[in-house]
């Protein structure tokens, strides 16, 4: 590393070690105020434990995400466009599910929130998008590209809801997530700034693990959920619009994610009458449940993604035209495991 690089990358991974401390003391001590004030997740028919739990603790490490947003915007770090999508964005998205979390809103309530972050991103992202693709293309393809910006988080903020099942599953996915988009954009050199925020969820996503690892002692709930889903739908949207990550490529390192999240759906809609409902029958809730053991259910997808979509997902950034193959090879496992263990397993 050239020495004229030296002091801003050790003022930021000391940043980012201050954001790590700052999470892991936060989360202790919401862990005790949410168990004072009754912040409590539910033993329901949905759920996986049987202990009395903290719930809504996403919202220590969505502050510390969002807060350093603000103060790297402040001192010019930070476009007012990044500001505003991961900033005010995910600052936003966090408060709807800490509501959540402390007054259950409403399944209708719940999804015109998530769209009205949806149009958030819509709004900040249109610009862009609009400059760098829609003014060279007809008006079909101008709607349908719209209404992908439109979608996409939503579908992203409900697929987090989805895994956000078993102690450590969510949190651990969103480290991992993170880490190999900073991988690949490294290998592309891509931009600093989104490198730098990804690093900023990992150190936030860290902090918080300690407490969420297996067996769980709090819960990020939808403060956590929500907030993950909107943030890493925007990362998304910003790595492909800007062309450093193709879409092949976080299909590769999504791939057991949406396998299971996307298989579950589907079958539940062919099959199960009430397919709208609340259930547990995705396939790491029923081993879960099986084993009684969140532990190796967790640690048994880290290492899938680890040990199996992440080399995937460099070799698609390496060498693009197999990015398709890939993808197929990162969703085929997942989609098979579903199959076997995931709602056919369950009378629900």
């Amino acid at each position: 590393m050239p020495l004229s690089h030296m002091p801003h990358s050790l003022t930021s991974i000391s940043i980012l070690v201050l954001v790590f401390i700052g999470t892991f003391l936060s989360t202790f001590y919401y862990r005790r105020f949410a168990l004072h004030h009754g912040i409590l997740a539910k033993n329901t028919f949905r759920s996986l434990h049987n202990r009395t739990v903290s719930r809504g603790g996403g919202i220590v490490f969505a502050c510390a995400f969002t807060a350093t947003i603000l103060i790297f915007w402040a001192s010019g770090r930070f476009t007012t466009w990044q500001m505003l999508s991961f900033g005010v964005g995910g600052g936003s998205a966090a408060v709807i599910g800490l509501i959540d979390d402390v007054k259950e809103i409403r399944a209708t309530r719940k999804l015109l929130a998530q769209s009205c972050l949806a149009v958030w991103v819509f709004s900040v992202f249109y610009k862009p998008l609009y400059e760098h693709h829609l003014n060279n293309y007809g008006d079909a393809l101008h709607v349908l590209l719209a209404l992908a910006l439109l979608l996409i988080p939503i579908w992203f903020i409900n697929l987090y809801n989805f895994i956000d099942g078993i102690d450590g599953m969510a949190i651990s996915g969103a480290v991992y997530i993170c880490i190999a988009a900073i991988i690949v954009l490294a290998m592309a050199g891509g931009n600093s700034d989104l490198i730098f925020i990804f690093s900023i969820l990992v150190a936030s996503g860290l902090g918080f693990l300690f407490f969420n690892l297996p067996p769980a002692s709090v819960f990020m709930g939808d403060a956590g959920s929500i907030f993950l889903g909107y943030c890493l739908s925007a990362s998304l949207l910003a790595t492909i619009l800007s062309g450093q990550i193709s879409i092949w490529t976080w299909i590769v390192i999504l791939g057991y994610f949406i396998g299971d999240t996307t298989i579950t759906g589907i079958y539940r809609v062919l099959f199960v009458k009430k397919w709208y409902g609340v259930h547990r029958s995705h396939a790491y809730q029923n081993l879960a449940r099986i084993y009684n053991n969140h532990a190796k259910v967790t640690y048994g997808v880290v290492l899938y993604n680890l040990l199996w979509s992440l080399p995937l997902a460099i070799w698609s950034a390496r060498v693009p035209k197999m990015a398709p193959v890939a993808a197929i090879l990162s969703l085929g496992p997942a989609v098979l495991w579903t199959l076997k263990f995931g709602p056919r397993l369950s009378s629900e």
